[in-house]
């Protein structure tokens, strides 16, 4: 009966392929690095210090755009999603779907914005510029300046990039703030999501070798700053800071996205970052002694906890390795099945992060699991290595750590269609009914709400909620009800905020999951006292336009009288029962109060249709029956679907 809800994002965003919106708003895909020819000649056969200084002479001397509007424009070509958006490393989600999104020019952040995620983009120096006195050309450097969220980048602050094992604050699409956990450094930082630290990481080469001649005089000028710069030409940076540094671009190697970008930069200031065309300049400069060679120990005190939310994540704690032979990194190695089934690396052969699989930097002593199934024992080793690349040294003899966890009892995240309103009542005493369309497990938290949306993508705020939070394991098929003025206690409801209340003039209740108005999840709505929901004009406490993610008559449901409950087939399988609930010619409605009535579900395989019904859509799933009695009339406007017959 439901349909799949999630958002695909284009091909683009998981590839982390962009393209340039160009004057015509054609979208065209990057291309193959347009390097000049002999560009990087002078550094031939250069290592070390020499070759960092080869590249300054090469990079030196760029064109400098203003800050205004310079900046704000050139992010039109360097920062531009394939679907036009806004490419902001603080608020993307590689494979997934986005809480926000920003348009060129109109969410751009005037004076006074960024009170929330999500209101607006600015330009994040990620060098941040009170490191450097805010002075020029470094503060219209576009290789290190990127469009980002406001309110993410003012958390950001001047602190350095780190790891954070036990953060204080995150953003909504991982980023971290808290106390560095790696060695060398304890004090506050700022993690971005992995997809994007090589991007950061070298931005800092960047800038460390296009301000070779004078970032040895930054030192001083913020404290932040002073406890990553030490002063120098060269390294420029302190071994923990260049050793994070290292690893990160390691892990996160040049995408098609950096390419473009450096490609994009160039047409604009003449100049290039050598990091992403010769990702191996890392390495040359910054590790010119050559790999490192065998392991001396393992780690210690490898453990794992259960993680926040214990339903879907594992924490695992580590003590480093030590002797004279240390780690450049851990790779832990994952299975839900038993430790037999977790093969050791080989050398040379990096394993990328995917699934239990995850490469951290050594210092990070921890490393936590998410978006594992509940109710999951899972196994884990782990492996320090030194060096990266075809010269990666995994450390396998001897005794590997392990450890192992299992996920508890999760929380049900919801989806559209996993829970329908069969009941809104809105003459006194205002209430509400709905049904379990699958199980919800203890904890399941489920808002309602009275506000409607003021667009399709747009929520409006400013009345009431209500809160049901299961306090035992509920089966499917089970009908909660709430009403104004009813005993809460021990019912899982909570007292409904002030302005809750169904008004006869019209109204709704919307089911999500999440905070209102920050990322919600939508999961049903019905309306009382419209015929439709609205699709122009502005919506009034009254009216709503239909959320995005919603579909009328399969997760939505609106009637024009005040009042209205389902009322027809109780037994029948998930699909067929959810189809005719979410369709108000199932309904009995009226004008005045009613009773609520006495349903009595009973969830089967097989649903035996006795009563004319109209549907939108109709699935019949694999083991299920649909039966339609002789002389009955099933009206079906949208699909049919017959996976294994009637």
């Amino acid at each position: 009966m439901r349909p799949d809800p999630a958002t695909y994002r284009s091909i683009f965003h998981s590839l982390r392929i962009p393209a340039f919106l160009l004057s015509c708003l054609l979208i065209l895909t990057s291309s193959p690095a347009q390097i000049p020819a002999g560009y990087y000649n002078p550094a031939a056969g250069l290592s070390g210090e020499q070759l960092q200084v080869a590249l300054y002479n090469i990079i030196k001397g760029h064109t400098v755009v203003s800050y205004t509007p310079g900046v704000w424009n050139a992010f039109y070509a360097t920062d531009v999603r394939a679907d036009a958006k806004v490419f902001d490393m603080y608020s993307d989600i590689p494979g997934g779907t986005p809480s926000y999104e920003y348009d060129f020019g109109s969410d751009q952040c005037g004076s006074g914005g960024g009170g929330f995620e999500g209101s607006c983009y600015s330009r994040e120096h990620s060098f941040p510029k009170s490191w450097f006195n805010d002075t020029s050309p470094m503060n219209t450097d576009l290789f290190h300046i990127y469009p980002v969220d406001q309110y993410v980048n003012n958390h950001h602050s001047n602190y350095p990039y780190g790891p954070v094992a036990s953060p204080t604050w995150t953003s909504m699409n991982g980023c971290k703030v808290g106390p560095c956990s790696t060695l060398g450094y304890t004090g506050t930082v700022f993690e971005p999501r992995d997809e994007y630290k090589g991007d950061f990481a070298r931005s800092y080469f960047y800038m460390a070798t296009r301000y070779e001649n004078v970032i040895a005089t930054w030192k001083n000028f913020d404290p932040d700053g002073a406890v990553v710069l030490n002063g120098t030409s060269y390294p420029a940076f302190y071994p923990w800071y260049i050793n994070m540094l290292v690893a990160w671009n390691n892990q996160d190697p040049v995408s098609a996205k950096e390419i473009a970008r450096n490609d994009s930069v160039y047409k604009i200031q003449n100049n290039r970052n050598p990091y992403i065309d010769h990702p191996e300049y890392v390495a040359a400069i910054w590790s010119p002694t050559g790999p490192n060679g065998e392991l001396t120990n393992h780690v210690t005190a490898f453990t794992a906890l259960q993680g926040v939310p214990s339903y879907s994540a594992i924490k695992l704690t580590w003590s480093d390795a030590t002797g004279a032979i240390v780690p450049d990194g851990y790779l832990i190695r994952g299975s839900n099945t038993g430790y037999s089934y977790i093969q050791d690396p080989i050398d040379g052969l990096p394993v990328p992060d995917s699934g239990l699989d995850k490469n951290v930097v050594s210092g990070n002593q921890a490393w936590t699991f998410t978006g594992l199934n509940p109710s999951t024992t899972c196994y884990f080793k782990i492996f320090p290595y030194t060096n990266s690349g075809t010269s990666i040294n995994f450390k396998t003899d001897g005794t590997v750590p392990a450890a192992i966890m299992t996920t508890t009892v999760g929380i049900s995240q919801l989806l559209p269609g996993d829970i329908a309103i069969i009941e809104m009542d809105s003459s006194d005493p205002d209430k509400f009914s709905f049904i379990a369309l699958r199980q919800l497990n203890a904890g399941t938290v489920i808002g309602f709400t009275d506000n409607g949306f003021s667009s399709p993508t747009t929520v409006r705020t400013g009345e009431g909620s209500v809160t049901y939070t299961a306090p035992a394991v509920i089966p499917v098929g089970t009908i909660i009800s709430w009403s104004s003025g009813m005993n809460v206690a021990g019912t899982g409801w909570n007292t409904a905020t002030s302005g809750f209340q169904l008004s006869t003039g019209g109204d709704q209740v919307f089911a999500y999951q999440g905070t209102w108005g920050s990322g919600q999840t939508m999961i049903f709505g019905a309306q009382l006292g419209n015929t439709s929901w609205i699709s122009t004009g502005s919506a009034t406490s009254n009216t709503s336009y239909l959320p995005a993610t919603l579909e009328d008559n399969i997760t939505a449901v609106t009637f024009p009288e005040k009042n209205g409950n389902y009322n027809l087939l109780t037994t029948g399988s998930v699909n067929a029962l959810g189809a005719l609930m979410a369709h108000p010619a199932n309904w009995t409605k009226s004008a005045g109060a009613m009773v609520t009535p006495n349903w009595s579900v009973m969830i089967t395989q097989t649903t035996m249709l006795n009563q004319n019904a109209t549907v939108q859509n109709m699935l019949v799933g694999i083991d299920e029956h649909f039966t339609i009695q002789p002389g009955i009339k099933l009206t079906v406007f949208g699909t049919m679907t017959i996976s294994n017959g009637f």
